[in-house]
């Protein structure tokens, strides 16, 4: 029975559930774990938010601009692995976008599986929903949906998408999910149709559950801002809001690097590892 015991309170940990025995409270390990969990992810979001802005209309992805067939519009952004077919009905586009096994997108995340998007155009905007079933990034098992609105110039002139996420993430440890708005802004590079120049911030709001159902809120607090040259945000805040009060993630003041500084409720700050790539794109 006690061999039981140190191997159940074992797994417990590996599974970060570490509630007080009420039941409704989270320890400092449990949400520094969730924070890790949830920036592992955003390798995820980035991913689709690439998908989303690059496969639209306005950078001529499809076939709409070509009597030649699909093709994976002007952005630079799908490689030889992503193959693309669209339909047309009205102002209406269906565009299944397929990533070959293991496709490699331009920041190094690996990539298998379908995305579909339906997307209704008008003059300068289109309003757009993504549906994602079984694909899988960096070993994520996605599924979900996205409705976003697409803004060729946003009150800055900037191109932007803006809208609801609701994904459910699986991996071998378990089930999370994560639900929001996010509201992707390209601050560089947008007056260009290539996406190697463009500088994205990103702003919103979230909910994250962990592989034991434990709930934190996500808010970010100063825009994340990802550089054209790097593959990982570099500066911008997020806030986390558990029982215990609030907890703070840093990315730093633009260096381009793979670490972020996290402040628990407590005032005890740690650095972290973003993501699963390393070093500049090249």
């Amino acid at each position: 029975m006690k061999s039981k015991f140190l191997i159940f309170t074992a797994l417990g940990l590996l599974l970060f559930s570490c509630k007080k025995e009420n039941g409704s409270d989270y320890s400092s390990t449990s949400t520094l774990s969730a924070v890790n969990l949830e920036t592992a992810l955003e390798d995820v979001e980035t991913a689709l938010d690439d998908a989303s802005i690059y496969s639209g209309y306005f950078y001529g992805a499809g076939n709409y601009e070509s009597s030649k067939g699909p093709h994976k519009g002007r952005s630079g952004y799908f490689s030889d692995c992503v193959e693309m077919e669209t339909t047309e009905e009205g102002d209406t586009i269906t565009t299944i976008i397929t990533f070959t096994e293991d496709c490699l997108d331009r920041e190094g995340n690996t990539i298998t599986g379908t995305i579909t998007r339906v997307e209704t155009v008008s003059d300068t905007t289109s309003e757009n929903s993504i549906t994602v079933e079984n694909l899988t990034i960096n070993g994520y098992v996605i599924n979900g949906s996205k409705s976003f609105t697409y803004s060729a110039s946003n009150d800055n002139g900037n191109p932007e998408i803006s809208g609801t996420v609701s994904l459910i993430i699986e991996s071998d440890e378990g089930t999370m999910t994560k639900e929001g708005t996010r509201t992707v802004e390209i601050t560089a590079g947008g007056d260009t149709d290539i996406c190697m120049d463009d500088e994205k911030t990103i702003t919103g709001s979230f909910t994250f559950t962990n592989f034991d159902g434990e709930t934190i809120s996500m808010e970010i607090t100063k825009a994340l801002v990802k550089p054209s040259e790097c593959r990982y945000i570099a500066s911008g805040v997020k806030e986390y809001n558990v029982v215990e009060g609030t907890a703070t993630l840093d990315y730093g003041d633009g260096t381009c690097d793979n670490l972020a500084i996290y402040t628990d409720v407590d005032g005890t700050t740690s650095e972290i590892t973003l993501g699963r790539h390393k070093g500049r794109r090249h």
